[in-house]
């Protein structure tokens, strides 16, 4: 998988050792992400509550639909009963 970066979002680990940490915040908090680098490699993205809190809810909402799909096409484990079903549950 590929991840393209903004030039102008990219910042090595080193500036935030020298007191340029307040400026990459600001920038998080204009709603641009900041890519942080370690040895020229992205190593960490700096993002806003609000953007984080919508990746999280976006992540439950895709697990719920796999969930759901494998439901519908049958995938997983079937129970010959409820027991069996609580048994592995609580395994």
């Amino acid at each position: 998988m590929t991840i393209t970066i903004p030039l102008d979002t990219m910042v090595p680990i080193s500036k935030f050792g020298r007191g340029g940490a307040s400026r990459e915040f600001a920038k998080v908090a204009d709603g641009v992400p900041v890519t942080v680098l370690r040895n020229s490699e992205p190593a960490y993205f700096i993002v806003n509550a609000h953007d984080y809190r919508a990746f999280r809810e976006n992540e439950v909402r895709l697990a719920n639909l796999e969930a759901r799909q494998q439901a519908l096409t049958g995938e997983g484990e079937s129970f010959s009963s409820i027991e069996d079903l609580m048994a592995d549950l609580h395994a």
